[in-house]
């Protein structure tokens, strides 16, 4: 990171250029490999959560803050009806990880000048989280793999305006963590072109896995 603040001032901005690519190349390795540490540790079931009695109303809103810049970099309007605080007894860390991953995938996913809309709602025995965009939208087939290790969805070459990097394993750990709390994503796609809604549904009462 030091070093790219530097070639950023030289003259040169050729170098600036090659030093900025050899650094997201770095980091997107990194994240590789946590992500391969992370599903490793699930499938090991050595992951314990750290529960508390948490805000979900500010864990999301936490989340939107942070997003809206990677939204703004496509031009995809970010949007969200919270409603009043709810509180769950979860794993906030995880929790958040989970809603990073949705929302960031809603917005690679979505073309320029395309909608998010966030919602939580309470629906007396679990809270919903929905994430529902106008984007390029899920085939049967993709989702059949959505959930699996290293299931990523190949659009490379296929004329769709969206971001293709991914190794498959972000919705493979969310599911894991989601069903560690005891709960469950769904997903709704009418097909190709017609957007998708992710729903992380979390029990007041946590269920069996």
């Amino acid at each position: 990171q030091l070093l790219l603040e530097d070639l950023e001032k030289e003259p040169d901005k050729s170098r600036y250029q090659l030093g900025r690519l050899i650094y997201k190349g770095g980091e997107r390795l990194k994240q590789i490999v946590f992500d391969l540490i992370e599903s490793s540790k699930f499938e090991l079931k050595r992951i314990k959560l750290k529960k508390k009695k948490e805000n979900l109303n500010v864990i999301l809103k936490g989340c939107i803050e942070e997003l809206i810049f990677l939204a703004n970099k496509r031009n995809v309007f970010l949007s969200a009806e919270l409603g009043e605080d709810k509180y769950l007894n979860l794993d906030r860390t995880r929790i958040e990880q989970v809603i990073f991953n949705i929302i960031s995938n809603a917005t690679k996913n979505t073309q320029a000048g395309g909608r998010i809309f966030v919602k939580l709602s309470d629906n007396r025995e679990y809270l919903d989280i929905s994430v529902k965009d106008t984007g390029i939208g899920i085939t049967d087939e993709e989702k059949s793999i959505l959930f699996t290790k290293f299931g990523k969805i190949e659009r490379y070459g296929k004329g769709l305006d969206v971001d293709i990097d991914g190794w498959g394993l972000g919705l493979f750990l969310s599911k894991e963590i989601v069903l560690l709390h005891g709960g469950e994503i769904i997903v709704k796609s009418e097909g190709r072109n017609k957007g998708a809604e992710f729903i992380i549904r979390l029990f007041k009462t946590e269920q069996k896995c």
